[in-house]
């Protein structure tokens, strides 16, 4: 909220307004809303209740982690049963499965935990060092989405001034809770594990990394030093999820291309990035005696060692190609009965192989659930110079959303490659995409002419973002015994 206060300052000396010119009363009802939007992942998150550190069944592990590092280790301080160890093959997740830390990672005797070690480092070790207690996932899986939210907030409002868009109250208030939406943080506030904060860490380093850019291109900051920290920040969310490389490749490649004639910006940029990945690098061969290595081989799961199950497929599968950007695009809602109604619904993750179901998991489309993404999804198209003029929207804006959009769709495409399923794994392009969209919803508001087609789609704008609320509210919504667990805590 600060940084998009420092933008107004900022930009406060042209002829541009940004908010309404009765302008004091409607920076606070913006201020208000985002910090309402804030709030709301925050009580969503937390009216979970919080999981014991039991040996065998928790799921607070990145606060474990925390623990560890303290100590100077970097496996879980969770002893391995003796039952699991004496297994003739403790990988099979059929012997396992009494005795496993579920999607734990079993090395040379000890456990370490799967995911990236940066949401430990940049947030539950500093809590543990102030505050001497464990940050439980609920409250970290908030924090995150509440960074990215306010990131691309900022970015946003960035873009706005810097091209002079002359915004009605309304559309800004309408992009700020699409952007809160329609990023689908539903769902992943709505079960707040340690899964759900590698992504919500992923897509909060993301959004800042963007920022940052937009920051350095647009405000005309000193260059090489922020795209250095731009550089770090892309760097930290592979740190979260690995597969988020995809993004610093984009960028990277998309920066080379435009300051091609400068290249010590590019360089400052890819610095960023590969400090990060020498150091992930280092603590994987720490693990695993393997920098490559982030301890999937060694996963205790339901699946691990099954070579028939489709995640070990060889090779390019188009069938499992096309039914996991079809689920990931278009899986509607369940509707029913029960409160709220609205539902996800229960997939086989596995698509390469839909007959083969291990286990099932709530999910739903980005076109059921956040239209504005989907919108993005056509940005190429809806931003081409035959529809948008110039004067609306410059070449450095312009670049900086189509490397938003690319970013997005390279990580469908990799998570379509793969194979996988998952709900929560929206998150980690659908607010690129959302950005996208909610771009191309203010440029054909500016480049609309008249009155009555204003109002028309100013209509159509407001029903659209009332449909997303309502949607991912009810996906976020926690059940009765959840809100009894939460006021009796």
């Amino acid at each position: 909220m600060g940084i998009m206060l420092e933008i107004k300052r900022r930009f406060r000396g042209n002829s541009f307004q940004c908010y309404p010119r009765s302008s004091f009363r409607g920076s606070l009802l913006i201020g208000a809303l985002l910090f309402g939007i804030s709030l709301s992942y925050l009580f969503l998150s937390v009216a979970h209740r919080p999981q014991p550190l039991s040996p065998d069944h928790t799921t607070e592990l990145y606060a474990l982690l925390a623990r560890s590092f303290l100590q100077g280790r970097t496996s879980l301080p969770l002893e391995p049963r003796p039952e699991l160890l004496s297994l003739p093959d403790p990988y099979d997740p059929v012997a396992n499965s009494k005795y496993r830390l579920l999607d734990a990672s079993l090395y040379k005797g000890q456990y370490y935990l799967y995911f990236g070690a940066v949401p430990v480092v940049t947030l539950f070790l500093p809590f543990r060092l102030v505050t001497g207690q464990d940050l439980p996932n609920r409250v970290a899986v908030a924090i995150f989405c509440i960074g990215g939210f306010l990131s691309s907030c900022a970015l946003f409002f960035l873009v706005t001034a810097h091209n002079n868009w002359d915004l009605p109250f309304s559309l800004q208030c309408a992009v700020i809770v699409s952007l809160g939406s329609m990023s689908l943080v539903s769902l992943i506030l709505r079960r707040p594990l340690f899964y759900e904060v590698a992504i919500a860490s992923g897509y909060c380093f993301v959004m800042l990394g963007f920022l940052i850019i937009g920051m350095t291109i647009l405000g005309r900051r000193a260059a090489s030093k922020w795209l250095l920290l731009a550089g770090l920040m892309f760097g930290l969310a592979v740190g979260c999820r690995p597969h988020l490389v995809v993004i610093c490749g984009i960028v990277l490649g998309a920066f080379a291309i435009r300051l091609r004639r400068n290249p010590r910006l590019v360089i400052a940029l890819a610095t960023g990035m590969v400090v990060c990945g020498i150091l992930i690098g280092w603590y994987n061969y720490a693990r695993f005696d393997n920098p490559l290595e982030f301890g999937r081989t060694y996963q205790l799961t339901a699946f691990s060692v099954n070579p028939s199950l489709a995640f070990h497929s060889p090779g390019f599968n188009l069938r499992g190609f096309l039914y996991s950007a079809e689920e990931f695009l278009f899986l509607p809602l369940r509707v029913d009965a029960s409160m709220p109604f609205l539902h996800t619904a229960l997939i086989n993750p596995l698509s390469r192989e839909p007959a083969r179901v291990v286990w099932t998991e709530g999910m739903v489309g980005l076109t059921p659930a956040a239209p504005f993404a989907l919108l993005g999804c056509l940005a190429p198209l809806l931003l081409s110079r035959r529809i948008v003029s110039v004067d609306l929207f410059d070449n450095t804006s312009a670049w900086l959303v189509y490397t938003m959009y690319w970013s997005g769709v390279g990580v469908f495409l990799s998570l379509c490659l793969v194979g996988w399923v998952i709900g929560r794994y929206l998150v980690d392009f659908a607010p690129l995409l959302t950005f996208a969209g909610v771009s191309v919803v203010t440029l054909l508001w500016q480049a609309l002419a008249g009155h009555r087609t204003r109002s028309a789609f100013s209509w159509g704008v407001g029903a659209t973002v009332i449909y997303g609320v309502l949607v991912n509210v009810a996906l976020a919504t926690p059940t009765g015994g959840q809100l009894l667990n939460f006021v009796h805590k």
